[in-house]
């Protein structure tokens, strides 16, 4: 190869002219998308206080309270049961303690009467008291997931313990009020100055105290506003404007914790000084003592090490020897990593990391851009770990909406079925496979992403240059130690080792060997069994754990192959570079939790109006879901937020249609979830997309910016010829499969470009 056309002198050198970006694109254009953002973003109307207000009623009912009535702290000595335990064991509900005395749920029954809002002492409009209405009783299913006591009972000693059962809890009363139930009182007004409120919730039960008693829980409050949406957006517009990601990510954290101080009442000033302090002192250090964030950084570090010691003693050289038979060039390659993404089905961080450090040094062999190999990545990861019945990611799904489920007349135990019921539906994951799939097969490709594959066959710079990967340089240009001899099993045992020993943690820790699974009598409860071991057992442990096993089976491959010198150099070429990666990862984690604080997500739930035909509800949801998982880079968080308020509004609304209550609920449930899911893989600040720019050894920015149109096409027919057909036509899910698969079909064959000649 000569000079001109080698990869690792070629993506080093030069640029772009002074006038255009790295990649092409003219200097004045991401300023211009900045200047745009700010533009609109400033005249944004803010949400209504009162529905946000109402909203804000179902974290009320549900939290424990200290002695004056006001939600207890994590730290509280003492703490007072919820409103929404007080209401459940009141006379009010009835609990079926007869049918099925051994039953977990229960099934109760609870009467509701009127519900009345008064704001700054004005009866509040219907739409507000509506809102008002569902989210209390949604934060009464929430107490009734965490469950009450119901009697009491022998423990394994012959001690007499309390006997504390969840319900399933139905509502007589939900959406219109009946006679001799509980009624409740909420006020929202004037707080502590400062743009502050107040909220109070209290349900009239028999025998209630006095304001700040036992029947009450109030607290002050201070409504998220347009300005909630200025951590992220300043973040990744500045990463796009400046293509320094770190920078832009620590100015959101930044800003952030300005806005915060600014909503405890500080002045400009006190509040710069302020948020300045609270960035490390508070966001940074939270998150670096986490110990689950802890686990995911030793993770990726026991992963790098033990990829390097296996670069380092022959075992992916034998790796490659053996997909060479197969993977003969860069089509061949791109489809056997969208295969062993498929495989490791049972989490996304495994699959993202795993994947991408095993087949990136087959992809740069083939010319295949990283960015390419970073999609791939990404795009199964987290859509094949969705929609898997066996993976961590089901239990925590389903456990976002199944205490929700009594409003559409079933059981909180019928989640796994809904769950199962919304594979259909779940286009934009379902989609996302095939088009990366037929992207693979057919060699073909659009966009930014054409533009990085033809650069990469045709003069073999797998980055751009100037581009700054995740990884060092030293560590993807890693090569076999000298006299050693390839050998595959030193890749596949560290491998296997690293995916059995995370599956046996994760079953050890949702003590799958107490279950008698020889007594299951049913499909359906097998698979409830085992997602909930999967529920139970998952977390970031598992995953560090597997790591470090995966990590010593590969030392001691490096040790066999005679060169155990290597074991601490190979270790540190991979990981040396890594600060930069790391500090995007925990910058990210912060912007995060900078939004919580700021109300992110309420703020772009409540700007959703109540008044969506009830078809459009499913896209309403999509788009609203990608947008907060884009905002805030967590897929789950917004799980966690939306899916709670989708089961009764949409089974209600369903009901109107033709397709039914339980159709569009399905339909619903499935979108937020899809939502989520694409926010997410267009989010530079989603941890998963910054696992990916890790693993893959990519540009970060670069990797965004080629995935973005990919995931916007794969959205826009997954809308089009998924959500809106069921939703408004009623068609049938594997119809719509079919014809979706088509359309990508067509628009990859259509408009996407070979990168090099077909063979």
């Amino acid at each position: 190869m000569s000079d001109a056309t080698d990869p690792h002198l070629i993506q080093h050198q030069g640029g772009a002219p002074a006038t255009e970006a790295p990649d092409g694109t003219p200097r004045w254009v991401p300023f211009l998308a900045l200047l745009l953002v700010v533009l609109v973003a400033l005249p944004w109307q803010g949400a209504p206080v009162e529905r946000l207000g109402a909203l804000e009623v179902a974290g009320l009912v549900a939290v424990e309270r200290d002695s004056t009535g006001a939600p207890a702290g994590e730290d509280a000595e003492e703490a007072l049961p919820s409103i929404g335990t007080l209401v459940l064991v009141s006379d009010f509900v009835t609990i079926d303690l007869t049918t099925d005395p051994e039953a977990d749920p229960l099934p109760a029954v609870l009467r509701l009467s009127d519900i009345a809002m008064t704001i700054d002492g004005l009866e509040a409009d219907a739409d507000t008291l509506a809102t008002a209405r569902r989210s209390f009783v949604q934060g009464l299913r929430g107490a009734a997931e965490k469950g009450v006591v119901v009697g009491t009972k022998l423990d394994e000693s012959g001690k007499v313990v309390d006997d504390v059962r969840k319900l399933s809890l139905t509502v007589d009363g939900e959406s219109v009020p009946v006679t001799g139930g509980l009624d409740v009182r909420i006020r929202m007004g004037f707080g502590d100055g400062g743009g502050g409120r107040r909220i109070e919730v209290e349900p009239l039960l028999p025998g209630a105290l006095d304001p700040g008693g036992a029947s009450l829980v109030g607290t002050d409050w201070r409504p998220p506003n347009r300005f909630s949406l200025l951590p992220p957006i300043l973040a990744i517009a500045l990463a796009i404007a400046t293509r320094r990601p770190l920078l832009s990510l620590f100015v959101g954290v930044l800003s952030g914790a300005i806005l915060v101080a600014l909503r405890q009442g500080l002045g400009f000033g006190s509040a710069v000084v302020s948020g300045a302090i609270d960035v490390p002192t508070h966001y940074f250090w939270s998150r670096f003592y986490s110990p689950n964030d802890l686990y995911i950084i030793l993770f990726v570090v026991f992963m790098l090490a033990m990829v390097g010691n296996t670069v380092t003693n022959g075992g992916i050289a034998g790796i490659m020897q053996l997909l060479a038979k197969r993977a003969k060039d860069a089509r061949t390659t791109q489809i056997a990593t969208w295969l062993t993404g498929l495989a490791v089905f049972f989490d996304d961080y495994a699959n993202t990391v795993l994947v991408g450090s095993t087949m990136r040094p087959l992809t740069d062999k083939f010319r295949v851009a990283r960015e390419k190999l970073a999609y791939i990545v990404d795009s199964t990861a987290a859509p094949v770990a969705g929609i898997s019945i066996f993976s961590t990611w089901i239990a925590f799904e389903v456990s976002t909406f199944s205490s929700q489920l009594p409003a559409a007349g079933m059981a909180t135990t019928d989640g796994y079925e809904v769950f199962i019921q919304t594979l259909p539906y779940r286009y934009y994951c379902l989609f996302t496979l095939a088009f990366v799939a037929l992207i693979a097969f057919s060699g073909r490709d659009f966009g930014p992403m054409a533009k990085a594959e033809r650069r990469a066959r045709r003069t073999g710079q797998v980055l751009r240059p100037g581009a700054t990967p995740l990884v060092s340089k030293e560590s993807t240009e890693q090569e076999m130690a000298a006299g050693v001899t390839p050998a595959a099993w030193r890749a596949l045992v560290p491998l296997f080792g690293f995916i059995g020993t995370t599956l046996f943690m994760i079953a050890h820790g949702g003590h799958a060997f107490d279950v008698a699974w020889r007594e299951l009598e049913s499909f359906d409860a097998f698979v409830e069994a085992a997602t909930g071991v999967l529920y139970l057992g998952s977390g970031n442990y598992p995953l560090m754990i597997g790591g470090a096993v995966g990590f010593v089976l590969a030392a001691i491959g490096t040790a066999q192959a005679g060169v155990p010198d290597q074991i601490p150099l190979a270790a540190w070429r991979t990981l040396k570079s890594m600060g930069i990666a790391f500090g995007i990862l925990y910058s990210a984690w912060m912007v995060s939790d900078v939004c919580t604080d700021l109300g992110t997500a309420p703020f772009l739930t409540a700007i959703v109006s109540d008044a969506i035909p009830a078809p459009l509800l499913p896209v309403v949801l999509i788009v609203l879901a990608g947008f907060v998982a884009f905002a805030t880079g967590s897929s789950w968080s917004t799980m966690g937020i939306l899916l709670p308020m989708v089961v009764g509004v949409s089974f209600q609304l369903g009901e109107t249609i033709d397709i039914g209550g339980m159709a569009l609920m399905v339909l619903c449930i499935g979108a937020v979830l899809e939502g989520a899911i694409f926010g997410d893989h267009c989010s530079p600040i989603s941890d998963t997309t910054v696992l990916s720019s890790i693993s893959s050894a990519s540009d970060h920015l670069d990797h965004v910016r080629t995935q973005a149109p990919y995931a916007l096409t794969t959205m826009a027919v997954a809308i089009g010829v998924g959500y809106v057909p069921s939703a408004y036509l009623g068609w049938n899910p594997f119809v719509c499969i079919a014809l979706g698969i088509g359309a990508l079909a067509a628009i990859v064959l259509g408009i996407g470009r070979r990168s090099e000649p077909a063979t």
